[in-house]
């Protein structure tokens, strides 16, 4: 292997006989090689803003998609809205929207101009499903609604983390948990699916909980943690603590037959490619 991570031979997908679009037409290794350059493994905040931060809030549903008041959601929203505010971002709260309004809402910030921001962060709290999130009318796709932040279709967010707080179920599982003793400069062409990280309340299949009173375990766990540690560490730090928060200090109280006693973990997802700090 090449020092630039490159050996002789042409690169191929792993994909089926026929899939590939360009099987068949190589180009010249020695063509595509990778210029020397160098570069900060640290996202730059040196822009006039920090960046905006638009938070979902959908508490009461239409009767006719069956889906239950999400009692404790408002207390989620305040404090995404206290704690973002804090570190700098423009914050706008959207309350009980529909998928269309959801849409529109998300189409017009991806289409502002984020020239003379750093970042842009989106909190979304609803029902939700596996792939799927919630309006008070119905669902749509997730990744339908990130992907309107994509390189190419938001250009002025290109190379700055794109990040997404999802509170919301993933699936019917329950979590019985288990006893354990211990617990750079130049151009370059990037992936449109570069700089995001997908932050969910709990892993693939699972319900996420919500307390009525204090709102959701994962909100909560974020909340705290970034307003300890967000002045201190890298956010992939901080998502880990909000791992181990919701995994050891939650466990559910309910009277519904198989709720009570029940765990939590949250799932991170990054395709950031830098380290993420909240702080020049």
């Amino acid at each position: 292997m090449s020092a630039n991570g490159r050996g002789s031979g042409e690169d191929a997908t792993d994909a089926r006989r026929g899939d590939e679009r360009s099987e068949g037409s190589s180009v010249d290794p020695m063509d595509v090689d990778a210029k020397p350059r160098s570069h900060s493994f640290r996202y730059s905040l040196d822009f006039s803003s920090i960046g905006q931060c638009v938070i979902i809030n959908n508490k009461n549903f239409d009767k006719r998609t069956g889906m239950n008041q999400r009692n404790g959601t408002d207390v989620d929203a305040a404090n995404a809205l206290k704690v973002f505010s804090k570190l700098g971002y423009k914050v706008k709260v959207f309350n009980d929207q529909t998928v269309d309004q959801m849409v529109k809402i998300l189409t017009a910030a991806s289409k502002e101009d984020h020239s003379d921001s750093a970042s842009f962060v989106c909190v979304l709290l609803s029902h939700g499903d596996e792939g799927v999130f919630f309006g008070t009318d119905g669902s749509v796709d997730l990744k339908f609604l990130t992907s309107l932040f994509r390189g190419d279709r938001c250009k002025s967010l290109v190379g700055k983390p794109k990040l997404f707080f999802i509170q919301a179920c993933r699936g019917t599982d329950l979590d019985p948990g288990i006893e354990t003793d211990s617990v750079d400069d130049g151009t370059t062409k990037i992936p449109v699916e570069a700089d995001f990280l997908y932050a969910f309340s709990t892993a693939p299949g699972y319900y996420s909980w919500r307390n009525t009173m204090t709102g959701s375990w994962f909100i909560q766990s974020l909340c705290d943690m970034i307003s300890q540690y967000g002045q201190e560490l890298e956010l992939q730090h901080i998502m880990t603590r909000v791992n181990h928060k919701v995994a050891v200090e939650f466990e559910s109280v309910s009277n519904s037959p198989g709720f009570h006693a029940k765990k939590q973990i949250p799932c991170i997802m990054s395709m950031l490619t830098k380290e993420m700090y909240f702080f020049p």
